[in-house]
Protein backbone atom coordinates (compact mmCIF):
# COMPACT_ATOMS: atom_id res chain seq x y z
CA UNK A 1 0.00 0.00 0.00
CA UNK A 2 2.54 2.26 0.77
CA UNK A 3 4.78 1.79 -1.85
CA UNK A 4 1.21 2.81 -4.63
CA UNK A 5 1.18 6.05 -2.44
CA UNK A 6 4.69 6.81 -2.40
CA UNK A 7 4.50 5.36 -6.61
CA UNK A 8 1.60 8.04 -6.77
CA UNK A 9 3.15 11.11 -5.07
CA UNK A 10 6.40 11.08 -7.04
CA UNK A 11 4.25 10.81 -10.62
CA UNK A 12 1.69 12.91 -9.41
CA UNK A 13 1.24 16.14 -7.30
CA UNK A 14 -1.21 15.43 -4.30
CA UNK A 15 -2.76 17.68 -2.24
CA UNK A 16 -2.73 16.46 2.11
CA UNK A 17 -6.62 16.37 1.53
CA UNK A 18 -6.53 14.01 -1.24
CA UNK A 19 -3.29 12.15 0.13
CA UNK A 20 -5.53 11.48 3.45
CA UNK A 21 -8.27 10.57 1.51
CA UNK A 22 -6.22 7.81 -0.44
CA UNK A 23 -4.80 6.39 2.60
CA UNK A 24 -8.97 5.95 4.41
CA UNK A 25 -9.59 4.22 0.85
CA UNK A 26 -6.26 1.73 1.60
CA UNK A 27 -7.73 1.67 5.02
CA UNK A 28 -11.25 0.43 4.37
CA UNK A 29 -10.19 -1.92 1.13
CA UNK A 30 -8.78 -4.32 4.01
CA UNK A 31 -12.19 -4.89 6.05
CA UNK A 32 -13.22 -7.73 4.93
CA UNK A 33 -16.99 -7.34 3.75
CA UNK A 34 -19.42 -7.57 6.48
CA UNK A 35 -17.16 -6.34 9.38
CA UNK A 36 -18.49 -2.16 9.28
CA UNK A 37 -21.76 -3.67 9.05
CA UNK A 38 -25.16 -1.91 8.99
CA UNK A 39 -26.68 -3.71 12.25
CA UNK A 40 -30.14 -4.29 13.23
CA UNK A 41 -30.94 -0.82 11.24
CA UNK A 42 -34.10 -0.56 8.91
CA UNK A 43 -33.88 1.72 5.73
CA UNK A 44 -36.50 3.95 3.97
CA UNK A 45 -37.77 3.30 0.92
CA UNK A 46 -39.64 6.31 -1.50
CA UNK A 47 -42.85 5.35 -3.45
CA UNK A 48 -44.77 7.77 -5.50
CA UNK A 49 -47.83 5.81 -5.37
CA UNK A 50 -47.80 5.32 -1.21
CA UNK A 51 -46.99 9.01 -1.29
CA UNK A 52 -50.57 9.05 -3.76
CA UNK A 53 -52.16 6.71 -0.99
CA UNK A 54 -51.33 8.72 2.03
CA UNK A 55 -52.37 12.01 0.20
CA UNK A 56 -55.67 10.18 -0.45
CA UNK A 57 -56.08 9.50 3.21
CA UNK A 58 -56.44 5.88 3.46
CA UNK A 59 -55.59 3.99 6.38
CA UNK A 60 -53.31 1.12 6.24
CA UNK A 61 -55.10 -1.80 8.14
CA UNK A 62 -52.90 -3.46 10.61
CA UNK A 63 -51.04 -0.65 11.29
CA UNK A 64 -50.98 1.48 14.79
CA UNK A 65 -50.66 5.12 14.06
CA UNK A 66 -48.66 7.68 15.79
CA UNK A 67 -47.53 11.30 15.79
CA UNK A 68 -44.37 13.53 16.70
CA UNK A 69 -44.73 16.67 17.68
CA UNK A 70 -48.46 17.19 18.61
CA UNK A 71 -51.05 15.53 17.88
CA UNK A 72 -53.20 18.39 15.80
CA UNK A 73 -50.04 19.27 13.77
CA UNK A 74 -47.84 16.60 14.08
CA UNK A 75 -44.05 16.79 12.40
CA UNK A 76 -44.43 13.07 11.58
CA UNK A 77 -46.83 10.06 11.00
CA UNK A 78 -45.29 6.59 11.65
CA UNK A 79 -47.10 3.86 11.48
CA UNK A 80 -45.76 0.84 12.28
CA UNK A 81 -47.29 -3.25 11.51
CA UNK A 82 -49.23 -4.60 14.55
CA UNK A 83 -46.69 -7.65 14.56
CA UNK A 84 -44.14 -5.23 16.17
CA UNK A 85 -43.89 -2.84 18.81
CA UNK A 86 -42.60 0.97 19.08
CA UNK A 87 -40.46 0.93 21.98
CA UNK A 88 -40.54 5.07 22.64
CA UNK A 89 -41.98 7.52 25.28
CA UNK A 90 -41.69 10.17 22.50
CA UNK A 91 -44.47 9.32 19.75
CA UNK A 92 -47.97 9.51 20.74
CA UNK A 93 -49.75 6.61 20.22
CA UNK A 94 -52.89 7.16 18.03
CA UNK A 95 -55.55 4.81 18.32
CA UNK A 96 -58.63 4.16 15.80
CA UNK A 97 -57.05 6.11 13.01
CA UNK A 98 -59.33 7.32 10.10
CA UNK A 99 -59.28 8.71 6.90
CA UNK A 100 -60.97 11.87 8.52
CA UNK A 101 -58.39 12.26 10.82
CA UNK A 102 -55.54 11.84 8.07
CA UNK A 103 -57.35 14.35 6.25
CA UNK A 104 -57.09 16.58 8.53
CA UNK A 105 -53.88 16.08 9.65
CA UNK A 106 -52.60 16.53 5.59
CA UNK A 107 -54.56 19.95 6.06
CA UNK A 108 -52.84 22.02 8.82
CA UNK A 109 -49.34 20.55 7.55
CA UNK A 110 -50.60 22.58 4.08
CA UNK A 111 -47.41 23.23 1.50
CA UNK A 112 -47.98 26.58 2.46
CA UNK A 113 -46.76 26.04 5.85
CA UNK A 114 -43.93 24.52 4.89
CA UNK A 115 -42.47 27.43 2.77
CA UNK A 116 -40.91 27.03 -0.84
CA UNK A 117 -38.99 23.64 -1.77
CA UNK A 118 -39.88 21.90 1.94
CA UNK A 119 -42.53 19.06 1.27
CA UNK A 120 -43.45 15.99 3.38
CA UNK A 121 -41.76 12.51 2.09
CA UNK A 122 -44.45 9.46 2.86
CA UNK A 123 -41.41 6.59 2.85
CA UNK A 124 -41.77 2.66 3.63
CA UNK A 125 -39.69 1.59 6.64
CA UNK A 126 -37.99 -2.04 5.83
CA UNK A 127 -35.96 -4.12 8.26
CA UNK A 128 -32.40 -5.05 7.83
CA UNK A 129 -33.66 -7.85 5.59
CA UNK A 130 -35.83 -5.65 3.44
CA UNK A 131 -39.03 -6.46 4.81
CA UNK A 132 -41.92 -3.87 5.20
CA UNK A 133 -42.37 -3.29 8.72
CA UNK A 134 -43.74 0.48 8.90
CA UNK A 135 -44.21 3.43 7.20
CA UNK A 136 -42.98 7.54 7.78
CA UNK A 137 -44.49 10.30 6.68
CA UNK A 138 -42.62 13.71 7.42
CA UNK A 139 -41.05 16.67 6.33
CA UNK A 140 -37.50 14.93 7.24
CA UNK A 141 -36.53 12.46 4.62
CA UNK A 142 -35.12 9.83 7.00
CA UNK A 143 -34.85 9.23 11.00
CA UNK A 144 -32.83 6.40 12.67
CA UNK A 145 -34.58 3.16 13.01
CA UNK A 146 -33.50 0.66 15.52
CA UNK A 147 -34.54 -3.05 15.61
CA UNK A 148 -34.59 -4.55 18.70
CA UNK A 149 -35.01 -8.24 20.32
CA UNK A 150 -38.52 -9.67 20.26
CA UNK A 151 -39.82 -7.60 17.36
CA UNK A 152 -39.52 -4.03 19.00
CA UNK A 153 -38.73 -0.93 16.82
CA UNK A 154 -37.38 1.92 18.01
CA UNK A 155 -37.73 5.29 15.58
CA UNK A 156 -36.14 8.70 16.47
CA UNK A 157 -38.86 11.44 15.98
CA UNK A 158 -37.73 14.05 13.50
CA UNK A 159 -36.21 17.44 14.66
CA UNK A 160 -39.19 19.85 15.95
CA UNK A 161 -38.59 22.14 13.32
CA UNK A 162 -41.99 24.43 13.37
CA UNK A 163 -43.58 25.26 10.51
CA UNK A 164 -43.30 28.18 8.78
CA UNK A 165 -40.11 29.07 10.56
CA UNK A 166 -38.08 26.95 8.95
CA UNK A 167 -35.29 30.06 9.01
CA UNK A 168 -35.58 32.84 10.78
CA UNK A 169 -36.09 36.34 9.56
CA UNK A 170 -34.40 37.67 12.26
CA UNK A 171 -30.40 38.60 11.52
CA UNK A 172 -29.31 37.61 14.88
CA UNK A 173 -30.55 34.05 14.41
CA UNK A 174 -29.60 31.82 11.66
CA UNK A 175 -30.31 27.93 10.42
CA UNK A 176 -33.63 26.12 11.55
CA UNK A 177 -35.24 26.58 14.95
CA UNK A 178 -34.97 23.26 16.66
CA UNK A 179 -37.33 22.41 19.90
CA UNK A 180 -35.49 20.04 21.92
Amino acid sequence: MSLIIKIYKEETPVNEATHKLLLVIAAISFFPPGCAGSGNYGTFQRDRDFDKMFLSYQVLPDYKYYTSGGYDKPNAILGIHRDYQLVSELWQSIPDVDSTQIKKWISTIDPEDRGSGHSYFASYILDPEGKQVGFWYSIQKFTVVKFLDENKIEVYTPDLIQPGDEFSSDGNRVGPIILR
